[in-house]
Formats: C-alpha cells, sequence, structure tokens
C-alpha cells in the first residue's frame, strides 16, 4: 500500500469518467437547447404585464433559464 495507484484503479477512473461524460452529454444538450427556446415562453407573459400572480411565474422561468444556460453552456465545445 504505497499510495501509489495500481493499473486497475487507472482504468476504473477512467472508465467513470467515460460514462459519466456519456451520461451528462443529453443533459447538456437539452439544457442549451431549453436556453435557447426560453426566452420564447417570456412574451406570452410580459405580453399583458405582469399581475400579481404572474410573478412567481416569470421568476420561476428566470431561475430554469439561468439553470439551462449554466448546464448547457460547454455543448458542442468537445
Amino acid at each position: 500500500m504505497s499510495g501509489i495507484p495500481s493499473t486497475n484503479d487507472s482504468l476504473a477512473l477512467g472508465f467513470a469518467s467515460t460514462i459519466g461524460r456519456l451520461a451528462y452529454a443529453p443533459l447538456e444538450t437539452v439544457a442549451f437547447w431549453s436556453a435557447v427556446a426560453l426566452p420564447l415562453a417570456y412574451l406570452p407573459v410580459l405580453s399583458g404585464g405582469l399581475s400579481t400572480g404572474e410573478l412567481p411565474l416569470f421568476a420561476g422561468l428566470i431561475a430554469v433559464h439561468a439553470v439551462a444556460l449554466v448546464l448547457g453552456r460547454d455543448h458542442g465545445q468537445q
């Protein structure tokens, strides 16, 4: 137990990294395209002005858009 990783450890880490990237790729794609399309959802909400009842909806749209921007920021960069 010298603290030096074995070949098996390196292979396992490489495999886990590859699986993680493969699992994240579809999420990243959906997040990117959601970030592109979500501003279209603002239009109906803002067209009539924001009433008190629509304020939580608009805040939720902004929050979802921010999350989509962060998750999809590296889409297509590979």
